[in-house]
């Protein structure tokens, strides 16, 4: 029980990993949090539910459409945002993507209709559970594949942000915006690329999730909310603190509900959340803040 219960925390906590990378790079490179995100993963798992339940088509045309689709979300995004993006005013924009995800939520009602609750997606892959040691540790294949699935993209993620000019870009505009524009780094196409790059690793985290549950309109913002919480428990600046604090908040779940309640499951994300920011207020791996004297 031991196994499937830290094989399942790690798998879902990759997954919260992934909202929380992408909530860290919206928060480093403009300052603000979209609270659409959650739903734009939803639209993840549905856009996989189509190809592959629908059409017919296997994983890898699915993994192509949902890139596709978040990559034209991200940019309608950005153009809706743009002009509160400008201003000052964090809170309108905060509002504005609230308003935002209302709307995904009901344009996933319309595309989908009726057959918008609860839907199931097959497996990306068919096989017995990974046995070992004897049989005293049993991993379900599909936690494997999530596992997997998320560790590619943290690593692209990672090579991204190390090795690209648009990664470096998004750096530089990060550590101080006026800076980055005094020198030429054109931060409109940071911005868009941020928005973007934040709202596809989201997606593929629903693509990825979506054959481990069923798939709802409205299942969106609970699962953003951890990623979210992640975030903070990790660092809110920090991309390695993202993972950090998926994983705990993954594996913390999973072992409340398997050794205490399953109604505790929940409580238990708070729990760690106040505990970790009691030792660390700012995230695990937050920067520190200094001062001259």
């Amino acid at each position: 029980m031991l196994s499937v219960l830290l094989t399942s925390g790690i798998a879902n906590g990759l997954l919260y990993g992934l909202i929380a990378l992408g909530v860290v790079v919206l928060s480093k490179a403009a300052n603000a949090v979209n609270f659409s995100q959650g739903d734009l993963m939803a639209v993840g798992g549905f856009v996989s539910y189509s190809v592959i339940s629908a059409a017919g088509l296997g994983p890898a045309a699915a993994i192509v459409a949902v890139l596709v689709v978040s990559v034209v979300a991200g940019i309608a995004s950005f153009l809706i945002l743009r002009p509160l993006m400008k201003t000052e005013h964090v809170m309108s924009l905060l509002i504005a993507t609230i308003g935002l995800s209302f709307l995904v939520k009901g344009l996933i009602r319309l595309i989908w209709g009726g057959q918008g609750d609860y839907l199931a997606v097959p497996p990306l892959v068919q096989g017995p559970p990974l046995i070992l040691f004897g049989g005293n540790v049993i991993i379900p294949l599909q936690y494997l594949v999530m596992m997997a699935g998320a560790a590619v993209i943290i690593l692209l993620f990672a090579a991204f942000f190390r090795f690209t000019r648009l990664g470096l870009f998004m750096r530089s505009v990060a550590d101080n915006p006026r800076a980055a524009q005094i020198v030429g780094i054109p931060t409109q196409l940071v911005l868009c690329s941020a928005m973007v790059l934040s709202i596809t690793v989201t997606a593929i985290a629903g693509f990825l999730l979506a054959p481990a549950t069923l798939i709802f309109p409205d299942m969106g913002f609970a699962l953003f909310l951890k990623g979210f919480a992640a975030a903070i428990i990790g660092g809110i600046n920090s991309l390695p603190g993202a993972i950090v604090g998926g994983i705990l908040l993954g594996v913390c779940e999973v072992m409340v509900s398997g050794y205490v309640s399953s109604s505790a499951q929940e409580l238990s994300a708070f729990v760690l959340i106040f505990v970790a920011l009691i030792f660390f207020p700012r995230g695990i791996f937050g920067a520190r803040k200094t001062r001259s004297v």
